[in-house]
């Protein structure tokens, strides 16, 4: 809601306001460059005058554990500062207004604050009457039209409760009343949770949004700090975020990051590859079928599987062929048996030695080498995704850049020569690791970054507020706290690195900012605030091993070290929903997780249910709020679980919208691919190449500074550079022509389904999504 009213009418009214409750405890009324902000000290209740316009930042609602406060010993320290007690709390309030409004709460190390007793501030309530949208970081970042009914029951229904270091990917939200935008920056939003209640949807009312903060018996002496500043763009909060966090010298460049360490330029233009597969022998490294069948059962050193033995052993040469599920269960149980009969440890219930695993990974193919070389083809070539032919095919194809993962280190080890290739093509070439969840190793054993020692297991385990220890991913043993066992994991990470060659690493979960408060006598008690220093702590060890680092997602408080991250652009969704994880029937299904070596979860294509389809991947819902904080920080894609060719329906926007913010594709690899240069997805990474490595080897180092639609309807975007560099996308299904732009003389038409780049100095061109 705005009121146009000139400066003197504005005083007039502050004063007049300020005096009417003079028999009531006294607002406080705060000014700085002829602006005036008026604050309830007791229901925090704030409206800012700023240009002949009144401005709601605050409704009344103050509330702590759930009780209305009143205020006591209000003191003006100065005409833009100001503090006060809330009663009966007695948690301490300043105020400071310069350029933004800065709120500090602090409750004095309160001693009714025990184990099971934290303190409750619910602090910001909007006004949903005035705010036209709601601009808020859960993903890359989202634009909600307060009137969105759609929108309302998917906050109420996901996100309410939300917590503001992990669900909100960077510590800040803005509302949008008409041309202003207020944002929220949240200078320690460890504890936050936001909420959107929930509406009758046969109304007119718009999205409300709430904020709260808990003190706990780990937090009670740190104080919590709010900046609420004014500005007249969608980006607005971005820039300020990024403005503080330069302030506070946590901004380091990718630019920075080069200096020490020379392999980040190979990630600069680079799409993004995973390869899956993490036994020693494919399907496609079998000469002769009949032969390796009769050898595996008739051999005696390898014990067959149950399932080899009762599909596979009946089965008889000139009795019929092995069709492909036959083929490829002989494969996965000649590399179960060999596994079985070649350990990684000799101690099967702690096998976490690193080395071991490298030696176990030699001698598994020199045996097979030695007593099956008949049937297969030179052990060299050798390898479930990762091959000799996979470089080979990857620089027939031209393949520039590429950041090459692996999800487990053993290929690595099985085909250190392949690594060396790999590398020396110019290929960034890295493992996935994590050190979050510990399990007992019988209980999954593909699952090798979570076989930790038996002491992390049981020492490190989380302890929520309830004693209780927090289940870990998928309900499997224990999440872990970052800061026990730090050596051990030091020590593992450098193993890893050194037998496996690598010149990246991603570290799972750490930069997700997953933090919560572990009561464990271990740990004498963990704060979330000690636990983002831990997560921090841990990325930057690791990307001082001289390797460029990833993590997931690549949150705002979990950023220290990272040169790229996987999770923001498009952030998983849908976890629970039955047709997308269990109904096979269903086009939204997302696929089984097997067979290891290509598992359809990751490789099969699905259409995408609504609401997710519409809140998540329509144009005119997607901000580029990250890329405006980050761009020229931490390159950033896809969750693994959503490469760029999972999503059928969606796929020409999600490409779009990667070009138009300038970030990488992700495209997913198996041995099947490596055919020949022309299957589908070794096309598709040279298409996404043609746009983004010339784009991003010009962009890597600017600032994205600008965000406009060039239409009312949202479907055609443009991002600016610092530079002056624009990237126009058009979502819409027809041609749109733009009129004479910058540097052009005469208008510009921007094909349908198609983006154009239009870089600083260098010739436009054009990339069409497919």
């Amino acid at each position: 809601m705005k009121k146009f009213l000139s400066k003197t009418m504005l005083l007039s009214i502050c004063l007049m306001t300020f005096y009417a409750h003079a028999q009531q405890p006294e607002r406080v009324i705060l000014s700085t460059n002829q602006q005036l902000i008026s604050i309830d000290p007791a229901t925090l209740e704030i409206t800012w005058s700023k240009d002949d316009s009144f401005i709601s930042i605050n409704q009344a609602g103050l509330q702590i554990n759930g009780q209305a406060q009143s205020a006591s010993k209000v003191e003006r320290i100065n005409p833009h500062s100001a503090k006060w007690v809330l009663q009966p709390s007695m948690i301490t309030v300043r105020v400071n207004f310069d350029e933004a409004l800065v709120i500090k709460f602090d409750v004095n190390g309160s001693k009714n604050i025990t184990r099971n007793k934290p303190i409750r501030l619910t602090w910001f309530n909007a006004d949903e009457a005035a705010t036209d949208t709601l601009i808020i970081p859960f993903s890359e970042g989202m634009r909600i039209p307060t009137d969105n009914k759609m929108w309302s029951r998917y906050l109420t229904k996901h996100y309410s409760g939300a917590s503001t270091t992990q669900s909100l990917k960077m510590p800040f939200w803005t509302l949008a009343q008409g041309n202003s935008f207020v944002s929220y920056f949240l200078a320690n939003a460890t504890n936050g949770s936001l909420f959107f209640p929930d509406l009758d949807s046969t109304t007119t009312a718009r999205i409300d949004m709430h904020a709260s903060r808990d003190f706990t018996v780990l937090n009670k002496n740190e104080s919590f700090e709010v900046h609420i500043s004014l500005g007249d763009e969608v980006l607005s909060g971005a820039k300020y975020y990024r403005q503080w966090r330069k302030q506070q010298q946590q901004q380091v460049t990718l630019a920075t990051k080069l200096s020490s360490n020379p392999n980040i330029e190979k990630l600069i233009g680079a799409s993004h590859v995973y390869l899956f597969g993490r036994n020693l022998l494919a399907t496609q490294d079998v000469t002769d079928w009949w032969g390796l069948k009769d050898w595996y059962f008739q051999h005696g050193l390898l014990k067959p599987t149950s399932a080899a033995i009762k599909e596979l052993m009946p089965l008889e040469k000139g009795k019929g062929w092995l069709n492909h599920y036959q083929k490829r269960l002989l494969v996965e149980s000649i590399n179960e048996s060999l596994n079985t009969y070649h350990p990684a440890s000799s101690n099967t219930s702690e096998p976490h030695d690193i080395k071991a695993q490298f030696e176990a990974a030699s001698i598994r193919k020199k045996w097979l080498a030695d007593h099956a070389s008949a049937y297969l083809a030179p052990q060299h070539s050798w390898g479930q995704g990762l091959s000799s032919k996979m470089i080979r095919i990857l620089q027939s194809a031209h393949l520039e850049k590429l950041w090459i993962g692996l999800d487990n280190w053993m290929p690595a080890f099985y085909q250190p020569d392949v690594v060396a290739l790999s590398k020396n093509a110019g290929y960034l070439f890295g493992v996935y690791d994590s050190y979050n969840t510990a399990i007992v190793p019988a209980s999954n054993s593909n699952w090798l970054s979570a076989h930790l020692p038996s002491s992390m297991r049981k020492n490190c385990a989380i302890e929520n507020v309830d004693g209780n220890k927090q289940k870990g991913f998928r309900g499997q043993g224990f999440y872990l706290n970052p800061l026990c066992h730090k050596e051990f994991v030091k020590n593992r990470i450098s193993e890893v690195i050194r037998y496996g060659q690598f010149n990246s690493y991603f570290l799972d979960v750490d930069a997700t900012s997953m933090v919560r408060e572990d009561y464990s006598q271990h740990s004498k008690g963990t704060s979330q605030s000690k636990m983002l220093e831990g997560f921090n702590d841990r990325m930057l060890y690791t990307a001082k091993q001289n390797v460029v680092l990833g993590s997931e997602d690549g949150n705002g408080l979990t950023s220290q070290g990272l040169a790229f991250a996987h999770g923001l652009e498009t952030v998983g969704f849908g976890w629970e929903d039955p047709d997308m994880k269990t109904n096979r029937n269903s086009p939204y299904f997302l696929g089984a997780w097997y067979p290891d070596a290509k598992p359809a979860f990751f490789f099969k294509t699905a259409k995408v249910k609504e609401p997710y389809k519409t809140l998540y991947f329509s144009p005119q819902f997607r901000l580029p709020l990250y890329q405006a904080v980050f761009h020229d920080e931490i390159i950033n894609s896809h969750h693994w679980h959503s490469d760029s060719l999972k999503f059928s329906d969606v796929q020409v926007e999600r490409d779009l919208t990667a070009m138009l913010y300038n970030t990488p594709a992700m495209v997913h690899l198996s041995r099947d691919d490596f055919a020949s240069i022309n299957t589908p997805r070794i096309k598709a990474l040279k298409h996404y190449q043609s746009g983004f490595l010339p784009a991003h080897t010009h962009l890597w180092d600017k600032a994205l500074v600008g965000f406009t639609w060039l239409d009312k309807q949202g479907l055609i975007q443009q991002t600016r550079f610092d530079d002056g560099s624009v990237i126009i996308a058009n979502f819409s299904s027809s041609d749109f022509t733009l009129a004479k732009h910058e540097d052009h003389t005469t208008n510009v038409k921007v094909e349908a389904g198609s983006v154009l780049f239009m870089l600083s100095g260098k010739k436009s061109f054009v990339w069409h999504a497919q």
